[in-house]
């Protein structure tokens, strides 16, 4: 009679997974993107095939803009994406009649898609706009004038129906796409708890472990972000209010989680294999939580009930307690203690988020006592941004002169080889592998070439054992994954797009099987060109690195400077907390890109590994600081604890500044220090001193590290 169990649970798990793998608002954001081109094409199907055609390249074109962007946005961007689709159509069409203007105006999308990268990634899908209808309507060979004008209306008529039909579906599913958005920092989260249980592992390989967890940060502060600039942008109903209630929850949850961190130093030297494992067991839990948390957003209007392990916490408290009580003196079971009294208070954290989530909770007032705009990405706008970058030095100006060069230089080489390569998917190939850095050019071009490989071979399947109707039914979900995956994983876009492409081929000649193995050689050119330019007027990771880290250590000290107080001013330390994550999520990236740069210095790249994972300490140890006077306040003196933060705060607040001239210096290292042992035998004191004592160390560490000449000498 047990047996069912089991079964019982391995269902429920299966059907949670799949839950949480289909409800992803890049997914819905295909199907959504596919649902709108293909009734673009239905409608313009009337007219003919060549009809639908034309308006489908307008509705494609800009439909790689239509992303997930706050509503107060979204017709701002498609109408850009309107207009640019339609100004480089023009250009193309009208442009191929001389062959000297072609050459003009494919070395100016080249330029052009350069120099509006300074404008921010939410631009990168404006620029692949300005590309694909430049490189599509190549591919149409005009004989007149007035061939090329009927295409441009069609091409027009049918983004202006795509930029029609995404504004109408953003506005009247406003409220799930914040739902997607929160659901995806939900699940960030919820990787992020599994990582940190994995750290709790006695098992698990130390350093693997403790780089996972910095990636699922990273991961987290990223999908963090874009459900700040989203929530953020609407707060005048209840339910609008509610998400941002939810996702301040969330924010709450992830910082006494993060604070536990604090004295991860310890534990993993822990020889208490079984309280290492109940830490473990309780974080998966809490993430478990989550999971469920996450799907209940699947409802505009959930309903979701707290649960609080209370019996697992009082398990684990108690097996610490027994182990403190048989070691009192012990470093390692005092951390014990400590984190799992965080991750106890966390546990509550998830419980309140759930609170947050439920429909019968009234929204509190945190949105109207907040400046949530700080909160929010800063978005640079208008042309004065365009004309700084017209300098030897701008990243921006080096990329479009860079792309440029390599999209003329494929457009010369399809024509010195008319039979063997096709201007249109060379220049697209260069265009979509290549951007303002090595990394991911590097990353992206074997992306594009295996992609590719796999795309013809799934083409050349369908198009052999499916039948007509079907593969139409192909072509519209191809749109759909390429866009869906585009920002997620690039090797999926690449074959939805070499499936899309060879289709539409088919429909257009069926006898043209030779393009399949042509579009192969096309992407081999359009790859060996992309990684051949990418040494011109390079932009390093490494030229970048001094400022970044730079600006860390300016991070670590604001946030120390609102973290290092008995009482918190909430709205300052909010604000600083969201920019040292943010600081330490882009040195993450920076590190993952350099690696990849040739002639990388292998040692400064392993410096500076050391110098982000002492940076996560030095964040885990500051947000340690409000759970501790939470935990404590009522046993804290007021004034010796005012005393001993503010001397603490003055000397971290020194170590992070590299223009005090005592930086990291010894006669810093012995400036005065509030003594434990005249703190008149206070518990709570003891633990606070101990902790100040641990923040100033990790931040002596930080600024050691940022201060070594291979990070200067990059």
């Amino acid at each position: 009679m047990a047996s069912p169990a089991p079964t019982l649970t391995r269902s429920v798990s299966l059907s949670r997974s799949l839950g949480l793998a289909v409800f992803r608002a890049h997914i819905e954001n295909g199907l959504s993107v596919a649902i709108g081109v293909g009734l673009t094409g239905l409608a313009a199907g009337t007219l003919g095939f060549s009809a639908a055609i034309s308006a489908g390249m307008g509705a494609l074109c800009v439909s790689i803009s239509d992303r997930n962007d706050p509503l107060s946005q979204k017709l701002w961007i498609m109408g850009m994406a309107f207009t640019c689709a339609c100004v480089f159509t023009a250009l193309s069409a009208f442009s191929t009649f001389s062959l000297p203007a072609f050459i003009a105006v494919t070395a100016f999308t080249g330029l052009w898609t350069g120099l509006i990268s300074a404008y921010g990634r939410w631009v990168l899908s404006l620029a692949m706009t300005c590309v694909l209808a430049f490189v599509l309507t190549m591919g149409e060979h005009f004989t007149t004038v007035s061939a090329a004008a009927d295409h441009l209306l069609l091409f027009v008529c049918g983004a202006l129906i795509y930029t029609t039909y995404a504004v109408t579906v953003a506005w009247v599913f406003d409220d799930r796409g914040r739902r997607l958005l929160l659901a995806e920092a939900m699940r960030a989260f919820s990787g992020y708890l599994r990582a940190k249980a994995a750290l709790y592992n006695p098992d698990a390989e130390g350093p693997g472990a403790f780089r996972a967890l910095i990636d699922a940060h990273a991961t987290l502060v990223d999908r963090m972000q874009a459900a700040r600039d989203s929530l953020f942008a609407r707060r005048s109903h209840r339910l609008q209010l509610k998400r941002i209630d939810t996702l301040v929850a969330l924010l709450d949850a992830f910082e006494t989680v993060l604070s536990s961190d604090a004295d991860i130093e310890y534990l993993r030297r822990a020889p208490h294999r079984d309280l290492m494992w109940r830490l473990n067991r309780f974080v998966h839990d809490m993430a478990d939580d989550v999971d469920g948390l996450t799907l209940a957003l699947r409802s505009r209007r959930a309903h979701t009930s707290p649960r609080v392990h209370e019996t697992e916490a009082a398990d684990l408290l108690a097996a610490v307690d027994a182990a403190l009580a048989a070691a009192p003196g012990d470093r390692t079971v005092q951390a014990l203690l400590a984190s799992a009294n965080k991750l106890v208070l966390a546990d509550r954290y998830v419980a309140d988020l759930a609170r947050a989530l439920d429909k019968d909770t009234p929204p509190s007032t945190l949105a109207a006592s907040l400046d949530l705009d700080l909160f929010r990405a800063a978005t640079p706008r208008g042309y004065r941004v365009l004309l700084r970058q017209f300098t030897m030095t701008s990243p921006a100006l080096r990329y479009g002169l860079r792309l440029a060069l390599a999209m003329t230089t494929g457009l010369l080489v399809t024509l010195l080889m008319p039979r063997f390569a096709h201007a249109n998917w060379v220049l697209l190939t260069i265009a979509l592998i290549m951007r303002a850095n090595y990394s991911v050019t590097r990353q992206r071009r074997w992306d594009r070439v295996t992609g590719t490989l796999i795309g013809c071979a799934l083409a050349v399947l369908f198009i052999y054992t499916l039948p007509t109707p079907v593969l139409l039914l192909v072509i519209v979900l191809a749109v759909g994954t390429n866009h869906a995956y585009g920002m997620v994983k690039y090797r999926i876009t690449a074959i939805g797009a070499s499936v899309l492409s060879l289709l539409l081929l088919h429909f257009a000649d069926p006898l043209l099987h030779p393009q399949f193995f042509e579009r192969i050689i096309d992407t081999l050119i359009g790859a060996g060109l992309s990684w051949a330019f990418s040494y011109l007027l390079p932009s390093w990771e490494r030229n970048d690195l001094p400022g970044t880290v730079r600006g860390l250590l300016a991070a670590d000290a604001a946030y120390a400077a609102a973290a290092l107080r008995r009482e918190h001013v909430m709205a300052d330390y909010r604000l600083a907390r969201k920019k040292v994550l943010d600081a330490v999520a882009q040195l993450s990236g920076a590190i993952r890109r350099l690696a990849d740069e040739p002639n990388a210095n292998r040692r400064a790249v392993a410096g500076l590994g050391a110098l982000l994972g002492a940076n996560y300490l030095l964040a885990s140890d500051l947000s340690s600081m409000p759970v501790l006077v939470k935990l404590r306040a009522h046993e804290l003196d007021a004034g010796e604890a005012d005393a001993a933060i503010d001397a603490a705060r003055a000397r971290v607040m020194r170590l992070l500044d590299p223009a005090d001239p005592l930086h990291g210096s010894e006669a810093d290292a012995r400036a005065p220090r509030v003594s434990i042992s005249a703190l008149q035998g206070s518990e709570a004191m003891e633990v606070l001193a101990r902790r100040l004592d641990h923040i100033e160390h990790t931040a002596r560490r930080v600024a050691h590290l940022a201060a070594r000449p291979s990070i200067e000498n990059l």
